[in-house]
């Protein structure tokens, strides 16, 4: 499996709902089609910050929801972050879940 983490420095304290129903109902299923796609998440660090973690079974799908990201969030929320966010993408080596 392969992930993409973006940490983005955000200009409110917090998600509210509203803009977490924004990204369930429009990011997420423009990149659940991406082939390989198993898992997305948000951590609201709570200090300006937030993290999402994108899983997908090959580096060409965490690849695209990079890009996929980039292109959203500049069209939809580049009022609410500062700057770009910290990417990182790789090979997960070891997984392991309940």
């Amino acid at each position: 499996m392969h992930v993409a983490i973006r940490h983005y420095k955000i200009n409110v304290s917090h998600l509210d709902e509203e803009l977490l129903d924004r990204i369930r109902n429009e990011f997420i299923p423009l990149i659940r089609p991406t082939p390989g796609f198993r898992a997305y998440r948000i951590i609201d660090t709570g200090a300006n910050e937030i993290v999402t973690i994108s899983v997908f079974d090959t580096e060409e799908g965490a690849s695209a929801s990079v890009e996929k990201a980039a292109e959203w969030v500049s069209a939809n929320l580049a009022h609410l972050v500062a700057g770009p966010p910290t990417v990182i993408t790789g090979k997960t080596v070891i997984s392991e879940t309940a």
